[in-house]
């Protein structure tokens, strides 16, 4: 069974968050296209009490981007972000995280920081997802999210390392470059580990173009939506095929999650007028 792990879509991560990742909300309608392929959608959200460790703020001699000891560890300071309950720790309105089965949340010791959806840094705790994989018969994961050199980066090293196979959508992540070739040399460290990177064209069924007949009153409906998903069928509506068979009729909220673009109008048709 795949699983795919989406890591850390959270607000501080994007555009006009604290800590935000450039171009990282380009990723959102990829991460939305793919999440209904699969039986398992698992999200980590980095969830740190306003006192860890890894923020400058709580360091008043550093800056932000310094080197510190932290028990032990190096740890790079950031600002503060993903604060337990706080509007930047929370997912964008546009992620469909309805398709979550599970969220795994990291980061809230103060004394380590958590870049792994598995482990802690120092591999001293576990956040249980592993065993929550394990016991879901997940034998390989695929990984999209924030950021590619660091969180996305540990949590594959960190698959690999508890034997499940591993896939990079390189499409669906995005990444810090702290230092302009970060990005690159953890896709090489991950491909050389033994990690697969494609994209989501790679995962994904071709687009299929479907077409059907639509009256006035359903039409004036498709405008309300801004061409963006099929209303209820009309009481008096027949079912077209192949476009809204019964089983689609019957569960049409899934016909609207596959559609890719907005729907167009190709041709109108008109009685015509008479003499």
């Amino acid at each position: 069974m795949k699983a795919l792990l989406v890591i850390d879509i959270q607000n501080d991560f994007l555009p006009g968050g604290n800590l935000a990742v450039p171009k990282g909300d380009d990723i959102i309608p990829i991460v939305n296209e793919l999440m209904p392929a699969y039986d398992l959608v698992i999200a980590t959200q980095d969830w740190h009490p306003a006192d860890h460790g890894s923020f400058a703020c709580n360091h008043p001699d550093k800056e932000i981007g310094e080197e510190i000891d932290l028990n032990g560890l190096e740890q790079i300071l950031w600002p503060a972000h993903c604060i337990q309950g706080s509007e930047g720790a929370q997912f964008p309105s546009e992620l469909h995280t309805r398709h979550f089965d599970h969220i795994v949340r990291k980061g809230s010791d103060p004394e380590i920081d958590s870049y792994s959806g598995f482990f802690d840094n120092g591999h001293r705790k576990a956040t249980g997802l592993a065993e929550l994989l394990k016991s879901k018969n997940v034998t390989e994961v695929h990984l999209v999210g924030l950021a590619t050199d660091y969180c996305l980066k540990f949590t594959a090293l960190d698959a690999l390392m508890e034997g499940f196979r591993v896939t990079l959508i390189q499409d669906a992540c995005r990444g810090v470059n702290l230092n302009p070739n970060d990005v690159a040399e953890a896709i090489d460290h991950l491909k050389n580990e033994g990690s697969k990177i494609q994209t989501s064209e790679d995962l994904l069924d071709p687009t299929v173009t479907l077409y059907r007949p639509t009256g006035p009153h359903e039409l004036a409906k498709l405008e309300a939506s801004n061409f963006t998903a099929w209303p209820v069928r009309l009481p008096d509506q027949p079912i077209f095929y192949p476009v809204m068979n019964q089983a689609y009729a019957e569960d049409l909220d899934a016909l609207n999650q596959h559609i890719v673009g907005k729907i167009e109008i190709i041709k109108r048709f008109a009685q015509p007028t008479q003499q």
